[in-house]
């Protein structure tokens, strides 16, 4: 079968599908990428093919749009979070609802709008058996309807944009609600007319869902779900001599991602050179995942070792013990490898929810807003490399992640799946 994969245009969207890419590709199927233009040499580089559509997407501008859009404040406001709650409210307001309304509603950005174009016609040349979608990729959907492709949604973290549709049905049916009309499906009504397209819920959960989050994590969801492990993939390197095998003393990894690079300066809670100081005076072996101008003006202690950039795969095999923001595909690869997470979550989105998910499970510690100090973290990075009790957690996480079916393990079912909704 043909297979088109859509993703947002972010490496962080792009690195959990590739293992299931190459999974279809190595049974005989056709497989094709297709995003924005920014990213076509990120795909190429994993040895997929890419179809760009659209132009350069900015994906700040995107989320900084939705601040004063009136549309998406009242489907925001219909849902009627918790105010407490803010990290939802700003996943579900800012992160899901940005790309829904710029890919869909009237006045998007033109890189956005000419992708959904651009999608569709590749899709009815091309004529793909199945579309798999990233979340926020909503062109996936028109793409597949358009073309009569069997289409299911492809996760990379929390379903926030499933729960965010199904409350706003809940909410919808609410008579304290204040509102009347479906607003989600209003607007994708203008961009539905152009292919000849009508509304339906598939185009917003998908015929399905592929989802490689931990079970005991996922969102009590009432859509069809196909759980997939999640193997890790953080691109490809050459090997460092130095990554072969740890050090004399214990190894730790510190990274921020690859969505962000300002993790101990947020809010000026610490700085790096209160963190390098806290290390300095510590026994063990740090590898920081920093660049240059971030590195200006600080002094680097002898124990620390900076690179640009490193594949987790290729670092983590060697650590003792890692300090993150929260992101799933670090805390994937950090379960992969059975390293201790200490977690300091970047607000919005999953972050927070994955290191509460950590220190729950008792395969690692987290510290969130105010508790974060020079102290704290401190005494939290002791901890993750002398209390036994946290590897022993995170064996029990790397235990469910084996007994979850891998990539290769699901293309039996994607395939039936595919002939049971194809049109």
């Amino acid at each position: 079968m043909r297979v088109l994969i859509g993703i947002l245009p972010a490496a962080a969207h792009f690195y959990p599908v590739v293992p299931l890419a190459w999974a279809l590709s190595a049974a005989g199927h056709e497989v094709c990428v297709t995003t924005h233009p920014d990213m076509n040499e990120t795909i190429t580089a994993s040895g997929l093919s890419a179809a760009p559509v659209g132009g350069v997407f900015d994906l700040t501008a995107a989320v900084g749009a939705t601040f004063h859009n009136p549309v998406l404040t009242r489907i925001a406001d219909a849902l009627d979070i918790d105010p407490g709650d803010t990290n939802l409210d700003t996943a579900v307001r800012h992160y899901m609802l940005a790309p829904f309304a710029a890919y869909h509603e009237a006045g998007a950005s033109t890189a956005a709008s000419s992708a959904v174009d651009d999608l569709v016609s590749i899709a009815r040349r091309w004529e793909p058996d199945l579309v798999l979608w990233d979340p926020l990729f909503f062109p996936g959907a028109i793409a597949a309807a358009a073309c009569g492709a069997a289409h299911a949604r492809l996760l990379w973290g929390l379903d926030h944009m499933g729960w965010t549709r199904l409350r706003f049905r809940e909410r919808l049916q609410a008579a304290d609600s204040g509102i009347s009309e479906d607003l989600m499906a209003e607007v994708l009504e203008p961009t539905l007319k152009r292919y000849g397209l009508t509304f339906s819920e598939e185009l917003l959960l998908g015929q399905w869902t592929i989802d490689p989050m931990p079970a005991r994590m996922r969102l009590p969801l009432d859509v069809r779900t196909v759980p997939m492990r999640w193997v890790p993939y953080n691109s490809a390197a050459v090997i460092p001599p130095w990554t072969y095998a740890a050090g004399d003393r214990p190894r730790v990894c510190l990274t921020l991602g690859v969505s962000g690079r300002k993790f101990f300066t947020r809010d000026g809670a610490i700085s790096l050179s209160d963190l390098f100081e806290i290390v300095a005076g510590m026994d063990i072996e740090v590898v920081a995942t920093l660049d240059q101008k971030q590195l200006t003006s600080i002094t680097v202690p002898d124990n620390v070792r900076t690179v640009d950039f490193i594949p987790l795969n290729l670092l983590l095999p060697t650590c003792a013990g890692i300090v993150h923001h929260g992101g799933a595909g670090t805390f994937a690869t950090a379960v992969a490898h059975q390293v201790p997470q200490l977690v300091i979550p970047t607000q919005g989105g999953d972050f927070p929810d994955i290191a509460r998910y950590v220190a729950a499970q008792g395969a690692g510690l987290t510290i969130e807003g105010a508790g974060l100090s020079a102290e704290t973290l401190g005494d939290h990075l002791e901890r993750l490399l002398t209390d036994s009790s946290l590897r022993t957690g995170t064996a029990a996480l790397h235990r469910d992640m084996l007994a979850t079916p891998s990539p290769s393990d699901i293309v039996p079912l994607l395939e039936k799946l595919m002939a049971e909704h194809r049109q």
